[in-house]
């Protein structure tokens, strides 16, 4: 389904009764994220992502440690511009993200290195050169592996 179409599509279910309140709440949370992100540091506004405002209670949601950190040297500041802002929040709790490697699983996945026609060559010779030793097995069973996986 083109992006256009989804659009329409969204944009009609928005003008339905039983999802006005659900756009609306949809919409406005949008704007707050878009607010938050341009008075943060902008080497911050990737890392970090608004989560919910309870009794006054801004939680932030870090990526990481190092971003959780560096958005707590700034909540004072940051709490003095959202409440000029409007914004009926008293703390801001800064909380890491616990699936953050979840999001972002292609960075977690190991892929296993491939040798090349030329590496395998001279695997090969490096290993017929070799003694027997440790390290010719080990050269052997690396181009035995590589074989059956190509």
């Amino acid at each position: 389904m083109s992006t256009h179409k989804i659009k329409t599509y969204l944009s009609m279910l928005g003008q339905t009764t039983e999802y006005q309140e659900l756009f609306s709440r949809v919409n406005q949370l949008s704007e707050m994220q878009q607010t938050f992100i341009s008075i943060i540091p902008s080497y911050l506004a990737q890392s970090c992502n608004l989560g919910k405002i309870s009794n006054g209670k801004l939680t932030v949601l870090a990526e990481n440690g190092a971003i959780a950190s560096k958005l707590k040297l700034i909540s004072p500041s940051l709490l003095l511009q959202l409440q000029k802002l409007g914004w009926d929040v008293t703390t801001i709790q800064i909380s890491v993200q616990a699936h953050y490697y979840a999001k972002n699983s292609q960075a977690f996945i190991k892929k296993k290195p491939k040798l090349s026609q030329t590496g395998i060559e001279s695997l090969n010779q490096l290993a017929n050169s070799l003694p027997h030793s440790e390290l010719k097995n080990s050269i052997q069973s690396l181009l035995e592996k590589h074989k059956k996986n190509p």
